[in-house]
Formats: structure tokens, sequence, C-alpha cells
């Protein structure tokens, strides 16, 4: 019983002078090691952060392809070719 007094008082006090830090002085790898975990916990965070925000995003372009797709699905491959070419007259005119 006092010895174990005795380990529990020894204990207490290495903690006491070390007052919650290392016991040891750290080396430079090893601040260098915590400094890029901190950083990659960090670039982790934005990365989730940027993912939350754009997954309620809707971009215009899909949104207006989709639109297309189903006004489109009910036209023959003639009338779509049609339609084309007189886009293209509309975007190329022909000098007079």
């Amino acid at each position: 019983m006092r010895s174990s007094v005795l380990v529990i008082v020894c204990i207490s006090q290495i903690f006491t002078v070390a007052e919650g830090g290392p016991l040891r002085k750290r080396t430079v790898s090893e601040v260098q090691l915590m400094h890029d975990h901190g950083e990659l916990k960090q670039v982790q965070q934005r990365r989730d952060w940027l993912q939350v925000r754009l997954r309620g995003l809707h971009t215009a372009p899909w949104t207006r392809r989709r639109f297309l797709l189903e006004e489109l699905g009910g036209l023959t491959a003639e009338e779509i070719q049609e339609a084309l070419d007189v886009f293209d007259k509309l975007l190329n005119p022909k000098p007079s």
C-alpha cells in the first residue's frame, strides 16, 4: 500500500514539474510533422466546407440542357436538322 502511494506521488510530481507539456524537447522533425498534420487538417476542412457549399449549387447550362433535351425529345431527326440549318444561317449570314 505504501509503495503504491509513493508511485502515485512520484507520478503526480512529474506531471506537476512538466506542467502538462512534453517531458522532453521535441525535435525539429517532430515539430515539422505536427505542423504538416495541422495544415493537412485545415485543407481537408476547407475542402469539406466547399463541397457542402457546392452541393446545393445548380448551374444554368445543366438546367438549360435538360430543358432543351425535354423539348427536343418529340422532334424527328429531319426537324432537328432543319432547325440547325436555320440557326446556322442566322449565325453565319452570307454577304449580299
